[in-house]
């Protein structure tokens, strides 16, 4: 056996609770979540141009536009937090408000050609720091996988509870 075939045996050993390769320990788990930590930080600190709120504001917005308050639910953020990456992004010319012409209480965002290449500009900085890192990787792709697969579940689990609570709403109402 190869000490490269050891060492990922025994890496497999210390991740995994127990025979079960789908159960990871607690300790492992904190383990992970501290790297997401670490990884947010650097994102962070990134010269991008961008804040992270508005750099994620602006990944959302290229999907389409949409509604200020959905937004905020969306990105798992305070309104307030919203509300100033909104107008930053505004007053930056990265984005315009649209009013709905049917409900007058509603404001759209949508990202102007500005702000599409300040998004350009993020996209290659977070490449830029974290290309050669993912890359160096036993498997790079398998690890991409598992994030998406990640925001998979995080969507999953944002819309059962944003579904929950418009049960709630639509119950209390009815009462």
């Amino acid at each position: 056996m190869s000490a490269a075939a050891s060492s990922d045996e025994y890496a497999e050993r210390e991740l995994y609770a127990g025979d079960d390769p789908t159960q990871i320990s607690d300790a492992e788990l904190v383990a992970a979540i501290r790297v997401l930590g670490r990884m947010t930080r650097v994102l962070g600190r990134l010269e991008t141009g961008l804040s992270f709120p508005q750099y994620r504001l602006l990944t959302l917005l290229a999907e389409g536009n949409e509604r200020s308050t959905a937004i905020a639910q969306h990105l798992a953020v305070s309104k307030p937090t919203i509300t100033n990456a909104v107008e930053a992004l505004v007053e930056l010319g990265h984005l315009h408000r649209l009013a709905d012409t049917d409900d007058r209480r509603v404001t759209w965002l949508e990202i102007t050609p500005s702000g599409t290449r300040a998004l350009e500009r993020a996209n290659s900085a977070y490449v830029d720091r974290f290309g050669p890192t993912v890359r160096a990787m036993h498997n790079p792709a398998t690890f991409v996988a598992q994030l998406r697969e990640f925001n998979d579940v995080l969507n999953a689990e944002r819309e059962r509870s944003s579904n929950r609570a418009r049960e709630a709403t639509v119950k209390s109402r009815q009462e």
